[in-house]
């Protein structure tokens, strides 16, 4: 018999669940609310921190005491943000319900989005076209300039005796030739 009421008062001993209700009494009130406000910032601090999100959390009290947290900036660029995604959300969900379908039953604008894709990858590919056709043109006259500078290397080095000084001087350190015209009086 003592086994059922030590069972009994084991089950009672455990944590009681108290309703939540309107606390009478305003000091404690206060208390109750400034340690429900701080635990409630210090979860909503662990959450950003966690998962990398942006959170605000804005509390006011009976006297209209604001109190507010948040972990990027202000609370105000939160609710910003939510606001913008709000009407960003609103303004698809209307378009999605309004939008015509063509004969095909696809909605308009899907045709519109393909269009616009279509259109930007033709002109990516003729600004493609017109920059390989450059890079060729470059390439080509780096041939010819290359060309050039041998052929003057040549006139430079196996030329008439009569070289002057400043054309024996032609070459330089690394190894490329200083073609500027030299007039001289004959």
């Amino acid at each position: 018999m003592s086994a059922r009421s030590t069972a009994s008062a084991s089950e009672k001993m455990g944590k009681v669940k108290n309703k939540i209700r309107r606390i009478e009494n305003p000091a404690a009130r206060g208390v109750r609310f400034s340690k429900r406000r701080r635990s409630l910032f210090k979860k909503a601090q662990e959450l950003a921190l966690l998962c990398d999100a942006s959170v605000g959390v804005v509390a006011i009290t009976e006297s209209r005491k604001v109190h507010e947290f948040s972990n990027t900036g202000s609370v105000k660029d939160i609710f910003a943000k939510y606001n913008d995604h709000s009407k960003m959300v609103e303004k698809h969900s209307d378009v999605r319900r309004l939008e015509p379908e063509n004969a095909y039953g696809r909605n308009v604008t899907s045709n519109i989005r393909e269009q616009a894709l279509e259109e930007l990858t033709s002109t990516n590919q003729g600004r493609i076209e017109g920059l390989l056709h450059s890079i060729r043109r470059t390439k080509r006259l780096m041939e010819e300039n290359k060309k050039l500078k041998e052929e003057m290397a040549k006139m430079l080095s196996g030329g008439s005796g009569s070289q002057t000084a400043a054309e024996s001087n032609a070459r330089k350190d690394d190894g490329s030739f200083d073609v500027t015209l030299k007039l001289r009086y004959l």
